[in-house]
């Protein structure tokens, strides 16, 4: 019988990610830029713990092969992609905010496979169950469901997980509520750790209200059903926006309080719409049981929720807060709705504080004018403005924070790509995606770099640039909100901003 595959080693250069691999392919938004692959596996599928793994060991383990095919003079990596993309960034640790050696590597070693349908059998059979269990939980559920729709049986599948149902259940909350939030419900339940996503328990928590939130579950299949659009598409919009306000939001916090409850702390965010309930038909093809199922993580807390900095960090149990306080105390902070919601709840920032001195007034008129401007008459403009608004305040301070010798930040090498082209000569526009990379590899809090790489300047260029692409009010009134953290960080006053960066690579 012939082999189905060639052992052998692969240049690192002609390894291809599989963009399509189904572990992230529906949670990935991103463009086929290796780089962005890379950011992406490294961040919210934990690459970045590979490449630590592959550092300390000082080698990449030969018994444990990429499973590739071969497409033209490349080789799309269709089992190792984590490992693939960990060895890569460590050609280059600094691009990829990684704070570990470089790891020299010109081959990898590789099964590669005749026929795509040989190594995507090896990959369902021989992984099987052992496979699934290192899979994030919204992962597994994408996964399950693609199967599941593709023609495998129920019982198959308990292979995977002993109940697949519930992640159906998952899976079809998931494409829904993707058709109406996307890439912000997304970041939500990816696997990101710390407060910025991994809450895709939380919704499943709330499955218990579903009735009330305008959808149920197939008795048979557990497919989702929407019984009322609009109330199902104001709870999204609604669960969506209080999640991204409210990051620290657990799902034992909602156990304390009850699903009931927590719902009511939705209101201020639009849910349920002021035209009253939904009409439950209850008809016959509903699941009876809340199939909330369990966390291979599992849920994690202190009852309390908040978002915002804090320079104590101390904030009650069982209140929730968002907002920015310099005590750490909750309930601060002002807020355009003015809604408290339930508990000692604190209201949001409407607008960032600027602590650095001598900043230019017609940058703070711009800053002032961007919160400003009503997203319901002028979303548009409000996310354009968004935008400018992040760039001259960048720009600024990358050409007008200084270091000890008392020369800019912006003459060193570093961000040399953002103002000059290849051969020297001086761009005629500044490059902010370069500018914005080139700033954010300096960032020492994980954190805050973290939030500076996955903000997204893609959304309002398109609104700018594309006539056919319109801003949506509360589209705009979260991309400006967002900003309010950077901002903070970027005016910080001048000293504390050069300690918040590593000098060391200017």
């Amino acid at each position: 019988m012939s082999k189905k595959y060639t052992q052998t080693n692969i240049d690192l250069d002609k390894l291809v990610l599989d963009k399509n691999n189904p572990r992230f392919a529906e949670l990935y938004n991103g463009s086929d830029k290796e780089s962005e692959i890379i950011n992406y596996l490294l961040y919210n599928e934990s690459a970045d713990e590979v490449a630590e793994a592959i550092v300390t060991a000082e080698e990449f383990y030969e018994d444990r092969p990429l499973w590739v095919y071969k497409d033209g003079d490349n080789y799309i990596v269709k089992d190792g992609n984590r490992r693939c993309s960990a060895v890569k960034a460590l050609q280059f640790p600094s691009k990829y905010g990684l704070d570990l050696d470089k790891f020299e590597v010109k081959q990898l070693p590789v099964l590669v496979y005749n026929k795509i349908e040989d190594i995507e059998t090896r990959i369902r059979v021989e992984h099987n169950s052992s496979l699934f269990k290192k899979w994030g939980r919204i992962a597994k559920a994408i996964e399950i469901y693609r199967l599941f729709s593709s023609g495998s049986s129920i019982e198959s599948l308990t292979d995977i997980d002993s109940s697949p149902k519930d992640f159906i259940k998952i899976a079809t909350f998931y494409h829904e509520a993707t058709k109406l939030k996307g890439e912000d419900f997304k970041k939500l339940v990816r696997e990101g750790r710390g407060d910025k996503g991994g809450k895709t328990i939380i919704f499943e928590r709330l499955f218990k209200s579903r009735a009330s939130c305008g959808y149920n579950f197939k008795r048979t299949t557990n497919e989702i059903m929407i019984k009322d659009n609009e109330l199902f598409s104001s709870y999204v919009e609604a669960i969506v926006s209080y999640l991204i306000d409210n990051p620290k939001t657990t799902s034992r916090y909602i156990d304390d309080i009850g699903t009931d409850k927590f719902l009511t702390e939705l209101k201020p965010y639009g849910f349920p719409p002021e035209k009253g309930d939904s009409d439950d038909d209850g008809d016959g093809d509903e699941s009876d049981t809340t199939g909330t199922g369990s966390s291979s993580s599992g849920s994690t807390g202190t009852g309390s929720t908040g978002t915002g900095s804090s320079s104590s960090g101390s904030t009650g149990t069982g209140s929730t807060g968002t907002g920015s306080s310099s005590s750490g105390s909750t309930g601060t902070g002002s807020s355009s709705s003015g809604s408290t919601g339930t508990g000692s709840r604190g209201s949001t920032k409407t607008k960032p504080s600027i602590k650095r001195k001598k900043v230019p007034a017609p940058l703070k008129t711009l800053i002032d004018e961007c919160y400003k401007l009503d997203e319901n008459n002028f979303a548009n403009s409000k996310t354009a403005l968004t935008r400018v608004t992040f760039e001259c305040v960048l720009k600024y301070v990358v050409e007008n924070t200084k270091q000890k010798n008392g020369k800019p930040i912006s003459v060193s090498n570093h961000f040399r790509s953002a103002f000059y082209d290849k051969k020297g000569n001086k761009l005629p526009y500044t490059n902010f995606t370069i500018l914005k990379t080139k700033f954010s590899e300096l960032i020492l809090d994980t954190a805050n770099k973290k939030a500076f790489q996955v903000l997204d300047l893609e959304i309002p260029h398109q609104i700018i640039h594309n006539y056919k692409v319109a801003a949506i009010p509360k589209q705009a009134k979260d991309l400006c909100n967002n900003l309010i953290e950077l901002v903070e960080f970027m005016l910080q006053e001048e000293q504390d901003l050069i300690n918040s960066l590593d000098i060391t690579k200017l």
